[in-house]
This record gives C-alpha cells, sequence and structure tokens, in this order.
C-alpha cells in the first residue's frame, strides 16, 4: 500500500484513501451486503452506525479481507486503498493486514490455535528470527494475560480464569496449537 497520497493523474485531484464500489458480501446463499458504495478520504474519522446484523462488522472485515478466512464468504465489487484494489490477486492478504489493522468489541481470532493467533503479528512484522523467538513472545503474552485476568478476578480458580472451562472446557474451544 502507498503511504502517500495518491492523486488521479487525469483530474489532478487526490483519490479517497479508500473507496468501495458496488460491495455485495454473501455468507453461501445469504446475500449480507447489498451495493455497498462510499469514499473515506485520508485522515478522517467516519463511523458505520446501524443495528445489530445490518452487516457494518462484515463490512469492516472486507477492508483487511479476514472474510477470507470463512469458507462460505464471497465478496463482490471493488474495494481499493489508495487506489490499488485490495482483491487483487497479486494483493497478499498478510501484507494487507498488517497495514489495515481491526480491533473490535469482542475477540475476533483467526480461525487457527491461541497459538497462531498470538504469534500472527509479531510473525508478519519480523519481530521475530526464530521459532524459538516465536514461542517466547507467545509465552510471554499468555503470561501477562492471565497475569492480568488474575488481578481483574482477585482469583487464580480455572472457572473464575475462564467462565467456559465449566461448561466443556476452553481448551477444547480454542487449542494452543
Amino acid at each position: 500500500m502507498n503511504e502517500m497520497p495518491v492523486v488521479d493523474a487525469e483530474a489532478g485531484t487526490l483519490l479517497p484513501k479508500i473507496s468501495a464500489s458496488k460491495v455485495q458480501v454473501f455468507y453461501g446463499e445469504t446475500h449480507a451486503i447489498k451495493d455497498v458504495d462510499l469514499k473515506i478520504a485520508d485522515r478522517t474519522v467516519t463511523a458505520f452506525i446501524g443495528p445489530s446484523g445490518c452487516g457494518k462488522s462484515t463490512f469492516l472485515r472486507c477492508l483487511n479481507r479476514m472474510n477470507d478466512t470463512i469458507d462460505i464468504c464471497r465478496v463482490r465489487g471493488d474495494i481499493r486503498i489508495d487506489g490499488e484494489d485490495i482483491y487483487d490477486p497479486k494483493v497478499d492478504p498478510v501484507q494487507l493486514r498488517a497495514k489495515v489493522g481491526m480491533v473490535f468489541q469482542k475477540p475476533n481470532p483467526f480461525p487457527k490455535s491461541i497459538y497462531d493467533n498470538i504469534a500472527y503479528g509479531p510473525r508478519i512484522h519480523g519481530l521475530s528470527r526464530s521459532k524459538g523467538d516465536l514461542d517466547e513472545i507467545v509465552a510471554n503474552s499468555l503470561q501477562k494475560a492471565a497475569s492480568t485476568r488474575r488481578s481483574r478476578t482477585g482469583s487464580t480458580s480455572r472457572e473464575r480464569a475462564c467462565p467456559a472451562a465449566s461448561n466443556s472446557g476452553c481448551a477444547s474451544r480454542a487449542p494452543l496449537r
């Protein structure tokens, strides 16, 4: 992705930072988003406001191709960041996600193990030189998360640290490796 503002050579005007045209999203046969068109200028704040289930998060997931991780999801239309088609086969979704980060209200992990979800950021940003370095980063992250959780709950019990543990266990839902 370009870091400098992109100028339309013909018109001599700044292109939007993000543009979407006729974006449609399908989950299997369900048509979740229909014909979204928008332009977002660089260095602006934009809010997507609407009722639960109207497609706000689904559209946001299109901007860094997180929908690619959902087997039954299909995205159609044109989405550009700095004038570049982010769905062009030449665009590496991993590199795109390194530049287009998402913060969601609830955890939104990739359909991978806990280890792979924690290791994802350090791996794509080259923060580890070896598997051992990555293992250490993951272990430290898990220890910090557990410590933070204990300090908030005042307990080390498995049920308080992981409420789902009493209901068939967290490990079965989110494998460490």
